[in-house]
């Protein structure tokens, strides 16, 4: 169907066979949520508010209660729920308080797996935080930290110096979708063990860390996977790595051994109780949801804008896209010279977007609560506030 009208946009929410995963989500009726870069909506099923520590029952009164295997059951079930979401096994998942401790953790295992290679290699597009944690693992371990400018630059940079390859599944700016497989294959052929970012990809886009013999990854749980701003990140460590990743990992008592209950991936110092709670029934709302149906539903979403926003020369708009035929994320971004008046003048509208230094509008596009009509009254918004810029700039 081509969609030239808000009729055909509505005609393909009646088609959409994920259309009522949106009533799983606490949604602003009046604001359309392109902001992908941002804490994403709670889940309907999860709390409104987390417990307080005293209203939790990990805090009740004494009895017969079990709050220790209280704890450890809401993880198992967070992790079962997520693993079918990332393609793991849930004994490979832990959850963590942040993604940048994940990527410090995962980068410190790393190390130790690979103790005769001084270099960890980091994406230059990750978030600012990584960075300055991946250069206290360098420095805490006596290595060098390498930043990698642009992917086509890896072959040129992994040699047998390396320990560890850091990227993100999806690039943050053009929005393009990494060939996590192949790249992860060129990475082992050099020895070097690959880890994967996947906060701007997991609920929202296919991800399959066995297909892809993934070492490690990590992500938040706030974006797409409905946690809210709560959420606690996660982390994965390969099936593969258990044994020496046991090995290399203290007992939560600083005894020499980990612990029999905690997975390898998982940080024993994590998440307060009631934020796992959370997550935990955040998860629900994508529970048996096909990751391929989700990527499907976002390339869809992504075409109807770019096909409805005025993209003429005189508009000045720039699509910072993926090149021809690469596979697209749930970012997209938009140069443009005013583009600071142009996300004002979306906020007034009652679309929520990203802004970033200094001319690129960031949007976001989520299968799980985004309709097409959405979608359609955003591009129009966008288009109402282009031509604004163009009469008065």
């Amino acid at each position: 169907m081509k969609t030239t009208t808000r009729v055909a946009a509505a005609a393909l929410d009646q088609q959409d066979v994920l259309a009522s995963l949106r009533e799983r989500y606490d949604l602003h009726p009046d604001v359309i949520r392109l902001d992908g870069n941002s804490v994403g909506p709670l889940s309907r099923v999860a709390p409104a508010r987390p417990p307080t520590s005293a209203e939790h029952p990990r805090f009740a009164p004494p009895g017969p209660a079990r709050p220790d295997h209280d704890r450890y059951l809401e993880m198992q079930q967070a992790t079962e729920r997520l693993a079918p979401l990332v393609g793991a096994d849930p004994a490979e998942i832990g959850l963590t308080d942040s993604t940048s401790m994940s990527l410090f953790r995962a980068l410190l295992t790393a190390a130790d797996l690979r103790s005769d290679r001084p270099v960890l290699l980091l994406g230059q597009d990750c978030f600012s935080t990584d960075r300055y944690l991946a250069r206290s693992v360098a420095d805490f371990t006596g290595r060098d930290l390498v930043l990698l400018e642009r992917l086509r630059d890896l072959p040129d940079k992994l040699d047998a110096r390396v320990a560890v390859v850091a990227l993100s599944h999806t690039d943050t700016v053009s929005g393009t979708v990494r060939d996590s497989a192949a790249i992860t294959a060129e990475i082992h052929r050099a020895g070097a063990l690959a880890l994967w970012e996947l906060s701007h990809s997991a609920g929202a886009l296919h991800v399959d860390l066995h297909a892809w013999e993934a070492d490690f990854a990590i992500g938040c749980g706030d974006k797409y996977l409905g946690g809210g701003h709560t959420a606690p990140a996660y982390s994965f460590v390969a099936r593969r790595h258990h044994a020496d990743v046991h090995r290399a990992l203290p007992n939560r008592d600083g005894s020499g051994g980990a612990d029999v209950l905690d997975p390898p991936a998982m940080d024993v110092a994590a998440s307060p109780m009631q934020s796992i709670s959370g997550f935990h029934e955040g998860l629900a709302a994508l529970e048996g949801v096909s990751t391929s149906t989700l990527e499907a539903k976002t390339s869809g979403l992504i075409t109807l804008f770019l096909a409805r926003v005025n993209r003429s020369p005189d508009t000045g708009v720039d699509v910072l896209g993926p090149s021809r035929g690469s596979r697209r994320g749930t970012q997209l971004s938009l140069r443009h010279r005013h583009a600071r008046y142009l996300a004002q003048s979306m906020f007034a509208r009652g679309v929520l977007l990203d802004f970033l230094e200094p001319d690129i509008l960031r949007l976001g596009f989520a299968p799980s609560w985004l309709r097409y009509v959405d979608v359609w009254e955003a591009a129009e918004a966008l288009n109402e506030a282009l031509d604004e810029v163009t009469r008065y700039a």
